[in-house]
């Protein structure tokens, strides 16, 4: 498998973060997936392709509700698919299958019932030619079902990371998920992909943290480890330190405690 600079990079976050994505902090994730599998309307969905599958949570929910169903789950992590098969041998779903891949090597045909992708095609530079090849995975009158980020999501503590990581002289670009926040954003998308305009459902999964360790559990369970990891160890340390009084005073100076995470799902029926 070759892979571009960016996908080399996102494989490299992902194995690192692998051993603690399932961690409860993450909290989100579980919600989602649930969510997401509502709206899939998943019964007689006997071909499923879970795309950006990470740990399985959804690939693997989906095989257990639906046992009549195989699920092929695939992802370009290593890491995340060595939890994702662990996890299915202890639940014993023996209608999974897990295959590292990237977008751009899909190409099983029109195959699937149903395509499922959380929190994965905001990573690409080109979304609507993979929301297409997605579409191409789909037998006529499939769904493909799609959860992203809302706006606001990971405020106001990703605000006072980023402007800190800035400080320490890293480069902090918008994140990538910004570009698929609005119902708007999406209809562009589907339409750019030839595809009808989606239904879209926003959520709010934001809660209140204990504490500023809260959200240093998120920091370093998700992506933001990647960015940390640019770091020497006395650097990350002073980091960390200067970040959490920050956070601390956010949370018991201004009384600003809960975190908010959005979450947007957008699903079609291919023609």
């Amino acid at each position: 498998m070759t892979l571009s600079e960016a996908e080399a990079q996102v494989r490299k976050t992902f194995d690192t973060v692998a051993n603690g994505y399932d961690h409860p902090s993450l909290f989100w994730f579980d919600l989602a997936a649930d969510a997401l599998i509502r709206e899939a309307a998943v019964d007689g969905a006997l071909q499923v392709l879970d795309v950006a599958t990470g740990t399985g949570k959804v690939a693997l929910a989906l095989a257990a509700i639906e046992p009549r169903a195989h699920v092929t789950g695939i992802d370009l992590s290593d890491g995340m698919l060595a939890q994702a098969r662990r996890k299915a041998a202890a639940q014993g779903l023996l209608n999974t299958e897990f295959i590292q891949m990237s977008f751009d090597e899909l190409s099983f045909g029109e195959r699937f019932d149903l395509l499922t992708c959380s929190f994965g095609i905001f990573f690409v530079e080109a979304m609507s030619t993979t929301l297409r090849r997605f579409a191409a995975q789909l037998k006529p009158g499939g769904r493909i079902v799609l959860t992203s980020f809302g706006l606001g999501s990971f405020s106001p503590f990703s605000e006072a990371f980023t402007s800190l990581y800035r400080e320490f002289g890293f480069e902090a670009p918008p994140p990538r998920w910004l570009r698929l926040t609005t119902t708007s954003q999406l209809n562009a998308l589907f339409a750019e992909a030839g595809l009808p305009a989606p239904q879209v459902v926003e959520l709010d999964f934001g809660r209140e943290l204990r504490d500023e360790r809260a959200w240093w559990d998120i920091v370093y369970n998700a992506g933001y480890r990647g960015m940390l990891d640019r770091m020497s160890d006395e650097r990350a340390a002073s980091f960390k330190e200067r970040h959490l009084a920050e956070v601390r005073q956010l949370m018991v100076t201004e009384g600003q405690k809960r975190l908010s995470v959005q979450v947007v799902i957008s699903s079609c029926q291919k023609p």
